[in-house]
């Protein structure tokens, strides 16, 4: 119909934009050619270029600030006089995860104790995403953790999904060392994101250079507040007995 020599060229013309999902529909746009003007069923975020559409016939839908709310199937078709055409696509919104680590600070660990920390995977479409966990030392090596199980998803009322991570960690097990940076991996095809907390464990046979320092620092303390103790103790008694002599003179 834009085509000076087609015998269709300045004749009326309807586009119409639905969306389908899951078996249901909806009215997305509807424009008439006639009066050049869109119908009230218009969906708010939703409409056509008008100059593309008059000078290269481009009905393209065009969609503001595309959520996962609005994958599904978009079903295009054009009327035209004793003509009509329909095409239909599939639109597929990815959102990658945002991650949690709970207990968002972890608790000084022992030698021999078992923490238990969960990483909460939320916001994202579609499935999968694929959990992992891996605990870098202070030597700066990391260690890959396998000791963790997955929930099964939830999907919220926006249609994305969030889904839980749970590992188990057993200090008697993991040469772990001071501790490290316990960190979060979730892969999905939006991105992959990661998330660490730190890990600190107590009590192990070796100490470092820092421990001994501390314990020699807190050892002197004690010397010297045993040596004032003492000296107070004695000094009163020498103040007892000069007192004691006094009185039988």
């Amino acid at each position: 119909w834009i085509n000076p020599s087609s015998p269709l060229y300045g004749a009326g013309f309807a586009v119409e934009w639905r969306y389908q999902f899951r078996g249901r529909g909806r009215l997305i746009l509807a424009y008439d050619g006639k009066t050049d003007r869109l119908a009230d069923t218009q969906e708010e975020g939703a409409t056509l270029d008008f100059e593309a559409l008059h000078e290269k016939g481009n009905a393209s839908l065009l969609l503001q600030e595309a959520k996962v709310l609005h994958s599904g199937t978009y079903i295009c078709t054009v009327y035209l006089p004793h003509l009509l055409a329909q095409v239909a696509l599939d639109l597929e919104i990815e959102e990658p995860p945002s991650l949690s680590i709970h207990p968002s600070t972890l608790p000084l660990a022992v030698p021999g104790q078992t923490i238990n920390v969960q990483c909460e995977a939320s916001g994202f479409a579609p499935l999968p995403v694929e959990f992992s966990w891996e605990i870098k030392g202070a030597d700066g090596k990391s260690k890959t953790l396998d000791s963790f199980s997955v929930t099964g998803h939830r999907q919220a009322w926006d249609r994305t999904f969030s889904q839980t991570s749970r590992l188990e960690i057993d200090t008697s097990k993991l040469d772990l060392g001071r501790g490290g940076e316990l960190t979060c991996v979730a892969a999905h095809a939006g991105g992959t994101r990661r998330t660490s907390v730190t890990l600190n464990v107590i009590g192990f046979s070796s100490p470092s250079i820092e421990d001994s320092m501390a314990m020699v620092g807190v050892a002197l303390v004690l010397y010297g507040l045993i040596k004032f103790v003492s000296w107070t103790f004695t000094s009163s008694g020498s103040a007892e007995a000069d007192k004691q002599d006094k009185k039988e003179k």
